[in-house]
């Protein structure tokens, strides 16, 4: 079952109540008007204007314009495939000729394949570097570290030899 068929039963399901509060919605509330039931009164108002509403036509919606597309020369970034190439994804009649396409163009590098680089590295080694930047170090501008934690926690400073020091 897919996503549609949930929108179109919810789609139905509100319809079914709609219909059902047009048609027996004032019914029911006369009915209990007739019992003298406590602020029935209220109700029989708000229904009345709740089935205005619903009665009202709705405004069809209008028709957006289509966004043109700019024209450009070439549409395809790619360059053409060599036929090498080709002939491994098209004449093989063997399993796996797709797999073995991908690798052989994989092998290729970029510049070779596309008509413009996409990225130069430049550009990831700096979204690297702010990634970094960003998320990694202080961002409150705290004072540095207290003064005591850059001392030893006790004891006396010394050079530690094998003769000097008792473990």
């Amino acid at each position: 079952m897919t996503f549609e068929y949930y929108a179109d039963a919810e789609r139905k399901s509100k319809r079914r109540i709609r219909v059902w509060y047009q048609n027996n919605l004032m019914n029911v509330l006369e009915a209990a008007k007739e019992q003298r039931v406590r602020g029935v009164d209220a109700s029989i108002v708000l229904a009345k204007q709740l089935l205005q509403m619903l009665n009202e036509s709705a405004q069809k919606p209008a028709k957006a314009p289509s966004y043109a597309l700019p024209h450009y020369k070439d549409y395809n970034l790619m360059k053409p495939v060599a036929p090498e190439y080709l002939e491994l994804l098209h004449a093989s009649t063997e399993k796996g000729s797709t797999e073995k396409y991908l690798k052989a163009r994989n092998k290729i590098a970029p510049e070779d394949k596309y008509r413009q680089a996409r990225v130069p590295a430049r550009d990831v080694n700096h979204g690297r570097c702010a990634i970094l930047r960003d998320t990694f170090y202080r961002k409150s501008n705290l004072g540095p570290d207290p003064r005591h934690y850059s001392q030893p926690s006790g004891g006396q400073i010394t050079v530690c030899s094998e003769y000097s020091c008792n473990f």
